[in-house]
């Protein structure tokens, strides 16, 4: 969660004139860095290396500025560099690792965070790299919450690691941590780490009455993800009568990205600001509504949130895997079935039963028919983090063969822990390159085997548009938080 630091600068040698030119032009950059001014402290590294082209700490430190603008290629390349000249830069290999893992070379970075360890066996920007990699891409959360144990008794690192443990026990834990206790455990996490001290930021400028209102958009996820699939449909409607204002916390662009800003009025880049400067930027963005589409994916989104910038505050699709523990939001939009309020004291946001769904699926260009002839063997298609020990147990009490679909099988990690415990003969995997690679794939099965304690959330929309239909385990019925509900309409369907 803590944003990126200046990495210190070794002793320089050369003139007086020109360390007193260089020393100017890196006091600069930190203070650019500090202010999350990404461009401009790149641009004043530039000048430094450009005096200095053999110091590897200016060459570092350009990565870290490349790597924070989202020019991961070449934060590999400025690694590379300060590293041939300097390999004990612990903090560049970090930087090295994170980009690597941008780019989708996930066993390389899992490698350098190794490297890391090896010498420094507790540094946390390895641990905490190294659990990122085991939850999100190998789909091991148990290993993921070992990881960061030795963390959590540094008062620097405890907040990292307490987040991490947090969600990965959303995925798979054991029979003593009750959703129960981890919604209490949410609460206590953002009353101890997410509200920020000091007064709110409550937009105090009035517009005419003429103005048509400003609806405020916060999300690390403007692209092809559940955020588009799930609320494009909303915001076209809200579109029509109000001035949308997206506030973008991701690098990723696609063709959803497009489309989404088409349709707002304005657009922000507001990658890299710090809690405190998000804040003041949403609050003189003047919003009469914000919905926060980031959640759990985006704490220092909800830290800015705290402050409660905006007039009114929603939660709503992205990262809303349980409650957020603020108080600063004026309601949490669900429905029925998937935030009923009688567990609205699971909840610190009021809840808000939109009928008949919580979401409007809107299905991409390339969604294929719903095939009439489908294959009999049952699919999961998940994240491989939520076949979680219990669910693996039920799919090996299901006889025969089933098939497991999404683009992270492609590890042999990921593969190796769902065959020692279904048997490698008994599943097959299908690795899918794009999204809708992935969606072809489903639309082969009949049938789809949804997952617990964290079900299936936008899959279960794409499964029920393709035909497919949703096989819910007895396990599933016992889930209360919101992410263990997604599929809830389901569980009376044979």
């Amino acid at each position: 969660m803590r944003s990126s630091h200046t990495i210190n600068h070794l002793p320089i040698g050369g003139s007086a004139q020109l360390m007193g030119t260089i020393s100017t032009l890196l006091q600069a950059a930190q203070a650019a860095q500090a202010q999350g001014a990404w461009h401009k402290a790149n641009d004043l590294y530039r000048q430094a290396h450009h005096q200095l082209p053999q110091q590897p700490s200016i060459i570092a430190n350009l990565a870290l500025c490349e790597l924070a603008l989202g020019r991961y290629a070449n934060a590999i390349t400025h690694c590379r560099q300060a590293l041939y000249l300097q390999p004990d830069l612990w903090q560049t290999q970090v930087v090295l690792a994170k980009a690597q893992q941008a780019l989708g070379f996930v066993e390389q970075a899992d490698e350098v965070y190794c490297d890391i360890l090896k010498i420094h066996p507790n540094q946390s920007s390895a641990l905490t790299g190294r659990a990122d990699l085991a939850l999100n891409y190998f789909g091991e959360p148990c290993f993921a919450d070992e990881l960061v144990k030795p963390l959590l008794n540094d008062p620097s690192e405890a907040m990292d690691a307490k987040l991490t443990q947090l969600m990965c026990r959303l995925y798979d834990r054991s029979p003593r941590q009750s959703a129960n206790t981890l919604a209490h455990q949410a609460k206590q996490f953002a009353r101890d780490h997410l509200q920020l001290p000091g007064p709110l930021l409550t937009p105090s400028m009035r517009r005419k009455r003429n103005k048509r209102p400003r609806v405020g958009l916060l999300s690390n996820q403007f692209c092809v993800s559940p955020v588009y699939f799930l609320t494009l449909a909303g915001w076209q409607h809200v579109a029509k009568g109000c001035d949308i204002v997206l506030l973008n916390r991701g690098h990723v662009r696609d063709w959803a990205s497009a489309e989404l800003i088409q349709l707002a009025k304005e657009h922000i880049e507001v990658q890299h600001l710090s809690a405190d400067l998000l804040a003041q930027q949403i609050a003189q963005a003047d919003l009469d509504v914000l919905y926060d589409l980031g959640g759990w994916m985006d704490p220092i989104g909800l830290q800015a949130l705290s402050l409660k910038p905006a007039r009114v505050q929603y939660k709503w699709v992205g990262g809303q895997s349980l409650t957020t523990g603020l108080s600063c939001f004026a309601g949490w939009i669900g429905d029925a079935y998937q935030s009923p309020k009688d567990l609205q004291t699971l909840y610190s946001e009021p809840l808000i039963e939109v009928s008949p769904a919580y979401a409007t699926y809107t299905p991409p260009p390339y969604l294929p028919k719903p095939l009439t002839k489908k294959l009999t063997v049952p699919c999961v298609f998940s994240n491989p983090a939520k076949l979680s020990y219990a669910f693996l147990e039920y799919l090996k009490s299901i006889p025969g063969k089933k098939v497991l679909i999404h683009k992270q099988y492609r590890f042999a990690r990921t593969r190796a822990r769902i065959e020692e415990a279904l048997g490698a003969n008994a599943v097959e995997f299908v690795c899918p390159q794009s999204h809708a690679e992935a969606l072809m794939a489903l639309n082969q099965y009949a049938t789809m085997i949804d997952t617990f304690p964290y079900s299936s959330g936008l899959t279960a929309y794409e499964a029920q548009a393709l035909d497919t239909q949703i096989v819910c385990a007895p396990q599933a019925k016992q889930g209360v938080l919101f992410a263990e509900r997604h599929t809830a309409r389901y569980w009376a369907k044979p």
